[in-house]
């Protein structure tokens, strides 16, 4: 039985590190390399966080743990809500392994909140309202141990938010500050308590790249040369911070111990064909927008989408924890409201949140004003959308934008296959997207405003999502300066397993890594993990119009909104 340490990355890709390693940085990345094994790692279908973290936890595919998104339609509406990781269908990888008696250590990884009474310590991710939320960490003291001895707990540096407001050197540094504080924290815990697997998630290179990717990146339309100069190293800069914290923990480890170094997905540059879906959909006739009162909905979408704004940039990030942590509900409206608004849905065929490459069908019986039979209508008008997407040509180029086009029972199995978006779309990656090409008419329209969620905005988020991540491994009996065919972040949480001795359960989707090793770990097939119990509670909370014009004027007392 070998002790498992994860050392994850949020967004991290082989498209920096490897050209960095030849440029003689990154050395501890570069010794793992040279002494393991490591592969491009495929993310799941969508590239989203939520997804993809939870595949990596609990070995499935989203058709089965459930969590496709950072929020999920609400049955029977057009209204969202968040998720977090509570409402996950199925258990966790920190919970199999208590159940079998190992030590598990978590820090922030991705849809672990409430944190699960595991047999160690876990300390939630970015799904948590805040540090101080109720169910933040196990035990419950932890937290407050944490904060004793590292001051106030960076659960989230707010890069976004700097820019936002404006400051993205007050970005700079409060990213530096989170990525050593997570370091100061892991090896706390590593050397606090005896341990069999211990996972810390790096999520601020994501937001890092996110934010700072167009003054790297000579090829995006917003690169800048001069402010190149003073931004164009940050992305890097974070790259070596985290080399060091690489190297610095890898030091700790015994020689029993394997290193799995991994990222939920790759990243690259940014470009606007999500938030042109829906204007696109329209030219072709399938979705309309309200013709009457358009313009009062416009103005009131403005002005929610310039208090969100307001919220995001100008609020302390300790009160906007304290604001999610306290009103979920209103939270989930503002982002309905942003996500959906002017969509006439009598007369509208399908439809996108305008953020991410999806698309769903308004299906009659299913959706509340549903227009698209089910069945033979249903499953034409899938293959005529398929089709128009992949046409979907360049605006500069001319060139054609989609890879592929997938239906959601051709991508995923399970029980809660039914909560994934009809569609889902694959960008092409060879190429430098610059917009759908759209008529005249569709052309222009909401581009000054551009979309009104503040960690979406193309003009405060220049990177994104790519298909492959990074996998690095070394151990006792790990191959050297091996690389693998292919990786699947489903494979980590049965690979984990096997090494721990354990057997993989049989309704796991991913497969035990065995070529990255001299000699393979044992494989063995298990039971099927356990289902956790419907969330209930905070999660599903609703505020009535009196409540929510109560909390509005409070919050505008406080200054909070204009």
């Amino acid at each position: 039985m070998s002790k498992v340490f994860v050392f994850g990355l949020d967004g991290a890709t082989f498209d920096l590190i490897l050209p960095w390693i030849d440029e003689g940085d990154l050395p501890n990345f570069a010794k793992l390399i040279a002494d393991g094994t490591w592969s491009p790692l495929e993310s799941v279908a969508s590239m989203r966080s939520p997804a993809a973290w939870t595949t990596f936890m609990t070995g499935k595919n989203p058709g089965k743990h459930g969590l496709y998104e950072f929020y999920e339609p609400i049955p029977g509406t057009y209204d969202v809500r968040f998720v977090n990781g509570g409402m996950r269908r199925t258990e966790s990888l920190w919970s199999l392994l208590s159940r079998q008696d190992r030590k598990v250590g978590a820090v922030n990884v991705p849809m672990t909140y409430p944190a699960e009474p595991v047999d160690g310590v876990m300390l939630s991710g970015l799904d948590a309202p805040g540090p101080h939320s109720k169910g933040f960490s196990h035990p419950p003291e932890l937290i407050g141990e944490i904060e004793q001895k590292f001051g106030p707990y960076i659960l989230e540096p707010g890069v976004t938010g700097c820019l936002v407001a404006g400051r993205p050197d007050q970005a700079v540094t409060r990213l530096h500050e989170e990525l050593v504080q997570k370091e100061e924290v892991t090896r706390y815990l590593m050397q606090r308590g005896d341990w069999d697997v211990f996972t810390v998630v790096f999520r601020s290179l994501d937001a890092v790249q996110h934010c700072f990717w167009k003054y790297m990146d000579p090829e995006h339309p917003l690169h800048d040369p001069e402010e190149a100069k003073q931004y164009g190293s940050v992305i890097r800069d974070a790259y070596r911070q985290l080399d060091k914290s690489l190297g610095a923990i890898r030091a700790e480890l015994d020689d029993d111990t394997t290193l799995m170094v991994m990222s939920d997905h790759g990243f690259g540059r940014k470009h606007p064909a999500n938030t042109q879906l829906n204007r696109w959909l329209a030219s072709r006739g399938w979705l309309t927008f309200a013709s009457e009162s358009g313009a009062s909905k416009g103005l009131l979408t403005r002005a929610l989408g310039g208090t969100y704004r307001q919220v995001v940039g100008r609020l302390p990030r300790r009160m906007k924890e304290k604001l999610a942590d306290m009103l979920p509900a209103l939270r989930n409206r503002v982002q309905s409201r942003l996500i959906y608004s002017g969509i006439d849905w009598e007369k509208t065929a399908a439809f996108s949140d305008s953020l991410f490459a999806a698309i769903r069908i308004n299906v009659l019986g299913r959706e509340p004003l549903g227009v698209v039979e089910p069945g033979s209508v249903y499953d034409e008008f899938v293959g005529t959308l398929k089709a128009a997407l992949l046409d979907l040509r360049d605006v500069k180029t001319g060139e054609k934008i989609v890879a592929a086009v997938h239906h959601r029972d051709d991508i995923y199995t399970g029980d809660a296959v039914s909560a994934a978006p009809d569609l889902l779309i694959e960008w092409r990656e060879d190429t430098v997207i610059t917009g759908i090409d759209l008529p005249d008419e569709f052309a222009n329209a909401g581009d000054t405003e551009g979309p009104m969620i503040p960690g979406e905005d193309p003009r405060f988020i220049s990177g994104d999502h790519l298909r492959y991540g990074v996998f690095l491994m070394a151990g006792p009996e790990v191959k050297s300066g091996h690389r693998l065919e292919s990786a699947h972040l489903k494979d980590l949480a049965p690979t984990i397993l096997a090494l721990q001795g354990l057997p993989v359960p049989q309704d796991m989707d991913g497969t035990v890594l065995t070529d990255a090793f001299t000699t393979p770990p044992e494989v063995r097939e298990g039971e099927q993990t356990a289902t956790p119990q419907t969330p209930t509670g905070d999660a599903t909370a609703d505020y009535s119009d009196e409540e929510r014009a109560a909390v509005h004027e409070r919050l505008r007392d406080l200054g909070y909104v204009e």
